[in-house]
């Protein structure tokens, strides 16, 4: 791709970004747009969340005589005297990459994309959770001469486009399908399914996972502030509405009685669905419902030839259903401008005097974030079965 045919901007205008929309979408479904790549998710994200809080758009493009081949939606902010360029979120820490069309000219793409990140944006400060490594991405993140921090994690996702079939997945697993399901089922009438509800009447579900989630978040004192965020619940209602085409997001729920006593959200992209947000009834863990939903979904998505990612973390249920299909990733902390060093160095001088105050206060420790994806059956991990 030349220069010549080739045309970098950096959106700041919501007018402009909204103009996009036909374009992005066809872009999404060429590309194999993960779910978070969406035009909806990130307008969505835009409305619900970024806007209201006072942050800006910097949505990077790039065209080739014409057309649109990689967007980057990203968001400009103050923190204290600094200028901070994020990735465009719902207030949730997403895996971050650029929707771009494959091909040769792809990582010349990049290449201007990130360029635009780094010296156009305005931006002493630079985050970027959770890229995946050997990508472009990654590369130029990694090779950046203000890298402050990387800090390495992973994620996984279980490969089902090609399974031939439920059966042949499960004994590859050495499984017995069905077993909590059964014992499940003897204790009232037994009901799951995906959910299929009118536009405005998804608040109730939404409703009932972040409740459930708030009180897990609680026991193992881990707390998100998206979590008892309402921007952030209306943003999920938001997916799961068709307005007028395909919802982004679905639900589905294990019902005992009529009574829901698990249920999860999985984010709709092409190719692979993603594993959102899931909780269940507690004093029903015995039973493993998360696990009996977890079941359900993976079957479901096997079935439509659709494979699924699990997210960041190393819950057991994630490494046994993804069979060792785990991919490293690394979150950058990036220092853009000399001053953008001074904010690393504060924040180190912040740190050294909490330190020296904790040793002297209580050894408790501090609690840590919950994260959307964390497993919807906590503890709930599914054995590996034997088949005799």
């Amino acid at each position: 791709m030349s220069h010549a045919q080739s045309r970098l901007a950096v959106i700041t205008e919501p007018d402009a970004f909204l103009a996009l929309k036909d374009e992005w979408d066809r872009l999404w479904v060429e590309a194999d747009g993960h779910h978070n790549q969406a035009f909806r998710f990130c307008w969505l994200a835009w409305n619900h969340v970024a806007n209201p809080r006072g942050q800006r758009l910097r949505c990077i493009t790039v065209r080739e005589n014409g057309r649109l081949t990689l967007v980057w939606p990203l968001i400009s902010y103050r923190r204290g005297i600094w200028r901070v360029l994020n990735t465009l979120t719902p207030g949730t820490v997403e895996q971050s990459s650029m929707l771009v069309a494959d091909g040769p000219a792809a990582a010349e793409a990049i290449a201007q994309a990130w360029h635009a990140a780094t010296r156009l944006c305005g931006a002493d400060v630079f985050f970027l959770p959770f890229v995946r490594a050997g990508t472009t991405l990654h590369d130029l993140a990694s090779a950046h001469k203000g890298l402050i921090e990387e800090k390495q994690s992973v994620s996984s996702a279980a490969l089902l486009r090609n399974e031939v079939d439920w059966t042949t997945l499960c004994k590859s697993l050495n499984r017995k399908p069905g077993i909590r399901e059964r014992r499940l089922g003897r204790q009232g009438e037994l009901d799951i399914r995906m959910l299929d509800l009118p536009d405005g009447e998804y608040q109730q579900s939404v409703d009932w996972i972040l409740s459930y989630k708030r009180d897990w978040a609680a026991r193992v004192d881990k707390r998100g502030p998206w979590l008892y965020s309402t921007a952030y619940r209306d943003f999920l209602v938001g997916l799961l509405e068709s307005a007028g085409g395909e919802p982004l997001a679905r639900i589905f729920v294990v019902e005992l009685d009529r009574k829901v006593i698990a249920s999860a959200m999985l984010g709709v992209g092409q190719g692979c669905h993603y594993y959102m947000i899931g909780s269940f009834v507690p004093e029903m863990k015995q039973f493993s419902p998360g696990t009996i939903l977890n079941e359900f979904v993976i079957r479901w998505c096997l079935e439509r030839h659709m494979d699924i990612d699990f997210g960041i973390g190393t819950e057991e249920f994630k490494a046994y259903w993804s069979r060792g299909n785990v991919r490293p990733t690394s979150s950058f902390q990036i220092a853009n401008t000399l001053w953008g060093k001074v904010y690393f160095q504060s924040k180190d001088a912040a740190r050294a005097v909490s330190g020296i105050r904790s040793t002297k206060g209580s050894d408790t420790a501090e609690a840590q974030p919950a994260t959307p994806r964390e497993a919807v059956q906590e503890s709930e991990t599914p054995p590996v079965e034997s088949r005799g």
